[in-house]
């Protein structure tokens, strides 16, 4: 029975994730009552608050069991074992192939964001969950690593905050103009990325622009 009972409750927190994350990107979380998440997915007021203090506590639950996928499959591509810039094109790609076959989860994301422009106690929860992803993708980097013939030219924290960047972006643009942003334009960022830290092990540095010549 115990057994039972904990597979319901697990049921009815994935109803209401998949009800509000539904409703949230149809008409945001302001807009977005808990009644109204409770009616969809087929529940009272209190089995909402049984499972969650907040619809800010539901928004940031969706957050972390997306960016716990992430990393999984961050940690499966970046094998170790092929050319570093041909497995960050493939890490790449699947990451773009996985965000947008949820239409959902780039409008949410985004709201995430905008959410916490407006209350501070959120952004401090969204940039502490954010902070732990980039660790945990320094971890995955340091052992992607290991078996390089040479460190990397820049501290493993600053590139996952680059990739992290770059990957915003990229989800953002994409969102906003899927017909003009293709989903090759991450893959190939991501390699071009990756040759150049390559180049930077090498000794290679960027060219410096010249100060304009005194009039």
């Amino acid at each position: 029975m115990r057994t039972a009972r904990k597979e319901s409750q697990a049921e009815t927190r994935q109803c209401l994730l998949r009800s509000a994350a539904r409703l949230f990107a149809k008409r945001g979380m302001e807009r977005t009552s808990v009644e109204e998440i409770s009616s969809d997915a087929g529940f009272t007021k209190g089995a909402f608050y049984a499972n969650f203090k907040s619809k800010e506590e539901l928004f940031l639950t969706m957050l972390d069991e997306h960016f716990a996928a992430e990393i999984e499959r961050m940690d499966q591509a970046l094998a170790g074992s092929g050319d570093p810039a041909e497995e960050a094109r493939h890490a790449a790609a699947d990451f773009t192939k996985y965000i947008f076959a949820d239409s959902e989860w780039p409008v949410l994301y985004f709201q995430l964001a905008a959410q916490a422009s407006r209350d501070e106690e959120f952004r401090e929860e969204l940039a502490t969950r954010c902070r732990a992803m980039r660790e945990k993708m320094v971890e995955v980097f340091r052992r992607w690593s290991a078996n390089f013939p040479d460190e990397s030219p820049l501290p493993l924290e600053d590139l996952a905050a680059m990739i992290d960047i770059m990957a915003s972006g990229f989800v953002l643009e994409r969102t906003v103009d899927p017909d003009e942003i293709r989903d090759d334009l991450l893959p190939t960022m991501m390699a071009t990325f990756f040759l150049g830290v390559q180049a930077l092990t090498k000794g290679w540095q960027p060219p410096q622009s010249e100060e304009p010549a005194a009039s």
